[in-house]
């Protein structure tokens, strides 16, 4: 029951979660979040990218 529980939550939570906005810091695997364009540039050399 517990673990049902912290699953809801936890998919309820992500599906609220709100785009970056065009400017913010990114990371291509979506860790920091989403780019609301879907487009996060980060050089290979880079530790975060930028949402285009």
């Amino acid at each position: 029951m517990r673990f049902s529980l912290l699953t809801v939550i936890t998919l309820v939570g992500a599906a609220c979660a709100a785009k970056l906005p065009s400017g913010a810091h990114c990371k291509k695997d979506g860790s920091m979040g989403v780019c609301a364009s879907n487009l996060c540039v980060q050089s290979p050399n880079k530790a975060q990218g930028v949402c285009k």
